[in-house]
């Protein structure tokens, strides 16, 4: 080859570099988006098609950025598709080459009915989050999203922890048909509880709630929603990376007490638990850190796991105030441990010495071994319960009741030195006077049906 004609072929080569150039420049100046309507509504997990072009109607396929607002409203995959999120909401996408952006408003639209695994579900969309109600759950779907508006405003409240995110909440009306939803709402996630033997549940990758309303009467699904509100606002305000660092009898003592603010579940946490420290039984708060162990625990371990931890939550509040706590817990979100966080946030804090003098504390709950309490409510929601303590662990008992309906049965005093007897709604309406005798001793109380 000449050297004219190696001069020739730069040229041709170097017009075509600038030429290519000059083009994309235009390009990335002049770049727009086309979409057909000027704001997009779609139904959740419904995917929409966004094409950029320049003024010519060159298509753009490469360089081109897309952001979502807020992200949970849904996300693009490389071939400029938009795939709703799973729950309603309102916000933009926007579409950027260089220094052209074009914005488009898009609403993920509430839906009205349906269908999951063969389950029906009416939908109503509150404040917080999409509420689906199986049709064969109680109350409708208007209700449900009232109850969980009131709820989640009332964990945020208490709890001094607010988030924007919105999620899911999913009432069910048969356990076949919560483990069935739940199963399939929650696949392809592995992070979070499983589906075992419980009556709601919260899921955090999906970011969803479900209750299975056949395992409690009507009232109760707000209490099950705040217990699980309160894992939710947790995980939310810890984050994903450091989550685990929150030993398990906070995360669930935490729960539980909101759950059982008031009335006869609270009462009965704080005097089993006195009645387990007084009996030398109540387990360290070591024993109950770790997530594995804590499901691992059946029958009365299980249950009462969750009032000694209801105790030790309330006096970490108590010794370090909630605002202090909330430093702490957004110290573990940084990456540090449990302990030295609540160190470094409140420095006058001694957990070894809080740790040391739990049981001491938990068994100061109550006054005077053995004794009897009656608060109002029962499992149903009627009637009272019945709660004597600090008796011999297996002592027979015999119970006496006078007043409506006159009856003298016998029980046996559980592990923890505590016994239970529910006056609901099985027992006619008035006012009893409770006898329980063991071991030659008589404890009484009033009870109201």
């Amino acid at each position: 080859m000449t050297d004219f004609m190696k001069r020739t072929l730069n040229l041709i080569v170097s017009i075509a570099v600038l030429a290519a150039v000059a083009i994309a420049a235009l390009q990335v100046a002049q770049a727009t988006v086309t979409f057909q309507e000027e704001s997009l509504a779609l139904a959740p997990g419904e995917i929409r098609a966004f094409e950029a072009r320049t003024p010519f109607g060159i298509p753009l396929r490469n360089g081109l950025s897309w952001t979502v607002d807020p992200s949970w409203l849904g996300k693009m995959d490389e071939r400029g598709g938009f795939h709703a999120g799973e729950v309603s909401g309102s916000g933009t996408v926007t579409a950027r080459l260089g220094p052209a952006s074009t914005r488009v408003a898009v609403t993920v639209t509430c839906p009205k009915l349906v269908e999951i695994q063969g389950i029906r579900f009416d939908v109503s969309c509150g404040r917080a989050a999409d509420v689906y109600v199986d049709v064969n759950a109680n109350g409708g779907a208007e209700r449900a999203r009232e109850e969980v508006d009131r709820e989640t405003d009332r964990v945020s409240r208490d709890l001094q922890i607010s988030t924007d995110l919105r999620f899911r909440v999913y009432y069910l009306g048969s356990t076949r048909a919560f483990t069935s939803a739940v199963s399939w709402l929650g696949r392809g996630f592995t992070a979070g509880p499983t589906v075992r033997q419980t009556e709601a549940v919260y899921l955090d990758l999906p970011d969803f709630i479900a209750i299975d309303q056949s395992q409690m009467v009507q009232f109760q699904s707000a209490n099950a929603l705040r217990h699980e509100l309160v894992h939710r606002s947790l995980r939310h305000f810890v984050g994903y990376a450091n989550i685990d660092e929150v030993p398990s009898w906070l995360n669930e003592g935490w729960a539980f007490l909101k759950e059982s603010e008031s009335g006869r579940l609270h009462t009965e946490a704080r005097v089993a638990s006195a009645s387990s420290a007084f009996f030398g039984r109540l387990p360290s708060l070591d024993a109950l850190s770790d997530l594995g162990d804590w499901n691992r625990r059946t029958g009365l371990d299980q249950i009462y796991q969750y009032y000694v931890s209801a105790q030790a939550t309330q006096f970490l509040i108590d010794d370090m105030t909630l605002p202090g706590l909330l430093r702490a817990l957004r110290i573990v979100g940084e990456g540090e441990r449990f302990t030295t966080a609540l160190t470094q946030a409140v420095p006058t804090f001694d957990y070894s010495s809080f740790t040391r003098r739990f049981s001491d504390r938990v068994k100061a709950l109550v006054q005077e071994y053995p004794g009897i309490v009656a608060p109002r409510g029962s499992p149903d929601g009627t009637g009272s319960t019945v709660i004597a303590y600090g008796l011999r662990p297996g002592a027979p008992v015999t119970v006496r009741t006078a007043g409506p309906l006159e009856r003298v049965f016998s029980g046996t005093v559980d592990a923890y030195g505590v016994y239970v007897k529910y006056f609901g709604m099985e027992w006619p309406v008035g006012e009893y006077r409770v006898t329980i005798e063991t071991e030659g001793r008589r404890l009484q109380v009033n009870a109201t049906r």
